[in-house]
């Protein structure tokens, strides 16, 4: 990769801690943009959850609903750091831009669809078996949900642009930035401070919205501006063209992707309706266990983002003895952050609940929930970093197949029957999702092993 990138990539096979050690250094400032990221809902949770369960219920209900189609806008400007790095690894500095404006130009699109269907839709919150006062509480925040997406498209798409560079830290300071902003506006538009109307979780809406647009502004601006970007600024009046085979590309990884995505955070949405089925307090509890684990996860995907970028550069150069040294590398990082992750919930599931709620029988719930969330820490690790390193050389129509199995298939159906046939309650919802991610787990794992074998690289290359 050009020095540029600022990322040392090695020309050479390194030992496993000398591959951990490049994919970490790639990786932690991803990790921390991915924290700020996942925290801006969290925020919005903590702050509406301390007014009552309701509108964290109704928080819930609003992330279940938009999850699946959410995923699938964002999972189309997302490949764009495979496709970034692996344009890179051969050495073709003029596509980054073109990728990145095509990009965009999907991404948004994509967004405002989105953003009009859940603004004439948002009535289907009382039509889904929910609680009356949390179906109208969820109302107008899809419809604030779903104006968001459009800033949010266009942000994905240029931290991808970012990534697929290797300048990750620039993204990590822009994405820190948003933290205390989204606080301080959330601040005044939940609770009506500064003579301003107390508006609850439309409040929190609007908050996030506001943040999302001023850090996407600020990025814009950097992009624009910086010397560190003027190497891929060269071709800028030729970028900005619809260019169909780019958009094609575009939609070959990140379709397939999306779908993925989509099918494994479709089963933690539908479990989270089913929770809604046996209460607001269990669904409370239910999106109190997304919450925390969303944030576990997070680091995971980072480990996995920097493992398909590094695996994407050389995927380019078609160097396969390194695609494996860091496929295996970045697998064997993933499954040790997940066990530490199980051990600090085990350790912290009777106070972690307290942060959100205070009262006695959600807490209840939620503390359950995280011991099952404790249990999958390890596979949800492994399956996220598997799918994202076979998403490096760019295989993504098989692992969403196997998506589908492992948790529409398996995991659903086993959740379905031990929270309502077997009376397990939320708790049964999520040892459904530990079969589920489990099975994903196997599946991606044998699979990329399968494919970096000589005799199937072929079969890679047809699959492009």
């Amino acid at each position: 990769m050009e020095p540029s990138t600022r990322i040392a990539f090695s020309s050479q096979q390194n030992s496993f801690k000398e591959e951990v050690k490049l994919t970490m250094t790639l990786g932690w400032p991803i990790i921390l943009s991915n924290l700020t990221q996942i925290l801006l809902p969290i925020i919005d949770g903590l702050m509406v959850g301390s007014i009552d369960s309701n509108q964290l219920a109704a928080a819930s209900l609003v992330i279940n609903i938009a999850t699946i189609p959410v995923i699938l806008c964002l999972a189309l400007p997302m490949a764009l750091s495979p496709l970034v790095s692996s344009a890179l690894g051969k050495s073709d500095n003029s596509s980054p831009l073109k990728l990145l404006v095509n990009g965009m130009l999907v991404g948004g699109l994509f967004a405002l669809v989105l953003a009009l269907i859940f603004y004439f839709g948002s009535g289907i919150v009382y039509h889904l078996g929910q609680d009356q006062e949390v179906a109208f509480l969820a109302e107008g925040y899809l419809v604030i949900i779903g104006w968001r997406l459009i800033p949010v498209a266009w942000f994905v798409a240029l931290t991808n642009f970012s990534e697929g560079l290797g300048k990750t830290k620039m993204v990590m300071i822009i994405n820190l930035i948003a933290l205390p902003i989204n606080v301080f506006l959330n601040y005044l538009l939940i609770f009506g401070n500064w003579g301003l109307p107390a508006l609850g979780l439309n409040g929190a809406g609007y908050g996030t919205l506001l943040t999302q647009v001023i850090i996407l502004i600020a990025f814009i601006y950097y992009l624009a501006t910086s010397k560190s970007f003027a190497e891929y600024r060269k071709e800028l009046q030729s970028a900005f063209k619809v260019d169909y085979a780019i958009i094609k590309d575009i939609f070959r990884i990140g379709l397939p992707s999306g779908i993925q995505f989509s099918l494994e955070n479709g089963a933690f949405a539908f479990s989270g309706l089913m929770a809604g089925w046996l209460g607001a307090q269990q669904q409370a509890a239910h999106q109190i266990g997304l919450y925390i684990s969303s944030l576990t996860f997070m680091i995971s995907m980072g480990i996995c983002t920097a493992g398909t970028i590094r695996v994407a550069f050389y995927f380019g150069k078609n160097d396969w003895a390194l695609v494996k040294a860091i496929g295996r590398s970045t697998l064997i990082l993933a499954s040790l952050i997940g066990a530490v992750f199980s051990c600090l919930l085990i350790l912290g599931y009777n106070y972690l609940p307290r942060l959100f709620v205070s009262e006695s029988e959600v807490i209840e719930f939620a503390k359950i929930v995280l011991l099952m969330a404790a249990i999958f820490q390890l596979t949800d690790a492994l399956q996220a970093t598997s799918a994202g390193i076979l998403r490096g050389i760019q295989d993504v129509k098989v692992p969403a197949y196997l998506g589908l199995v492992a948790y529409w298939l398996i995991g659903i159906p086993f959740g379905y029957v031990f929270a309502f046939q077997m009376d397990w309650g939320v708790s049964g919802l999520w040892a459904g999702l530990i079969v589920g991610l489990s099975a994903n787990a196997f599946f991606l794992m044998i699979r990329f092993f399968k494919l970096i074998k000589p005799e199937s690289r072929k079969i890679v290359g047809e699959l492009i």
